[in-house]
């Protein structure tokens, strides 16, 4: 499959959300709201959620669309990430050049 990203938006704020993005899948599917998360130990993605309130009152998250196998959601994650860093070295020699 053949995916294009587009970093919407670089946060840098000391939080675990890094980037939201749009992902297209071979130029027939498009999947707005995919987060990049950094944590300690690695960074991953997450897809669009929707909250919602268990018979508990607990609010629980769901994601609204997510890859079937684990397959697919590696090839995403690593075109996402591959396009997250790059944004992130784009953005930085920006920052130098104007500095």
């Amino acid at each position: 499959m053949k995916f294009k990203v587009k970093v919407r938006k670089l946060i840098e704020n000391g939080k675990p959300l890094k980037a939201t993005c749009s992902v297209t899948m071979d130029d027939q599917f498009t999947i707005h709201g995919v987060k990049v998360i950094t944590t300690e130990k690695h960074t991953f993605i997450a897809m669009p959620s929707e909250s919602y309130t268990d018979a508990d009152g607990n609010e629980k998250f769901r994601d609204v669309c997510h890859p079937i196998t684990s397959e697919l959601r590696q090839e995403m994650e690593d075109a996402v990430l591959a396009a997250y860093n790059e944004k992130v070295v784009e953005e930085s020699l920006k920052a130098i050049e104007n500095a």
